[in-house]
């Protein structure tokens, strides 16, 4: 076994090194080794399972106490649990090299962005560091981990253009709706999904949404919203409680997939490429500030609880930084 790890070892160096380096490394290798007995592990991604997967049982039970929508709860206990059976240890045990060794092997084998290999370090250290403040491991793992960079993609907004594209390219009422209600409220689609007729208030135009960690929130329709979306609701004739359903019988409830087909299909008939309900989110947010919205109630319309996240979904474009100090610097 130890002249296999080795000569794996050359193999790997050969490339970079020269003859004298190798035989070098060859007897360093060979020296640290000695007085070591190895033997070979298995290396698909589910070995064998401890007492991890009861401390991911409790860890996940919190989440759900915290509010977490079902989605994370299941992100979390997929990548955890896979983790887990894999490394095969108990959490106590777990160091930095079995975590390097799994991301390493999950990596090779899914073909995974860095940024998706990123998320995964965040999960691990939310678990470990969860495991730490409970006293059950003294080190956190995760801190022997280097973040790993990526390359941040720009996600920009709708243009007036393109907005102006996709209202013309719908040919129902319902999606008309639908798209002027996502532009105007910036709601996730998980939150528009779960609305009901009953929840608009027409006096006012406000709509009272249920979000993540279920927190509610108040957000507003505009003009063509209300208009749109009250053309949609005059003309239904089920009697689904919920905002927006299927338009044939027996008319269910629309779901996140069914609204994100939707706006693709919208999408494809525009001529507007990337048309998903995250985009009408970013959007938003964007013309908002553009039009002089304080960032501080942008987040609350977003619904964020750090500032930071809705300066992520805000983009600010070279042309409007050229005229703001074209503007402030004017001779």
């Amino acid at each position: 076994m130890k002249d296999e790890i080795v000569t794996a070892i050359l193999q790997e160096m050969t490339p970079v090194l020269n003859q004298e380096q190798l035989d070098r490394l060859k007897s360093v290798v060979r020296v640290r080794l000695c007085g070591y007995d190895i033997s070979k592990k298995e290396t698909g991604l589910m070995c064998t399972d401890q007492n991890g997967q009861n401390y991911l049982r409790v860890f996940l039970d919190t989440f759900r106490q915290n509010g977490k929508s079902e989605g994370t709860i299941e992100q979390y206990r997929l990548h955890l649990s896979r983790m887990l059976s894999y490394v095969g240890k108990n959490v106590e045990d777990i160091d930095d090299d079995d975590l390097i060794a799994y991301m390493e092997k999950y990596k090779d084998l899914r073909h995974v962005s860095n940024r998706y290999m990123n998320n995964i370090r965040l999960v691990f250290n939310s678990f470990f560091r969860w495991l730490q403040r409970k006293k059950v491991i003294l080190r956190n793992p995760v801190d022997g981990l280097e973040p790993i960079k990526y390359k941040q993609a720009v996600k920009k907004p709708l243009s007036p253009e393109e907005l102006e594209k996709v209202r013309r390219a719908c040919e129902q009422e319902r999606d008309l709706a639908i798209v002027e209600f996502l532009y105007s409220s910036a709601v996730r689609v998980s939150e528009l999904c779960r609305l009901n007729r009953d929840d608009i208030c027409w006096e006012s135009d406000d709509v009272m949404v249920l979000g993540k960690g279920n927190k509610e929130r108040e957000v507003y329709l505009n003009a063509r919203a209300h208009l749109h979306l009250k053309l949609y609701l005059e003309s239904r004739t089920d009697d689904n409680p919920a905002l927006f359903v299927g338009t044939r019988a027996p008319h269910k409830r629309l779901t996140k997939s069914g609204i994100r087909n939707i706006l693709k299909k919208i999408g494809r008939a525009a001529g507007v490429s990337k048309v998903h309900p995250h985009r009408f989110r970013r959007t938003s947010a964007t013309d908002l500030l553009r039009m002089g919205m304080p960032i501080e109630q942008v987040q609350e319309l977003l619904g964020h609880v750090k500032i930071e996240t809705t300066r992520i979904y805000c983009t600010v474009t070279k042309e409007q930084v050229r005229a703001s100090h074209r503007r402030f610097m004017a001779a």
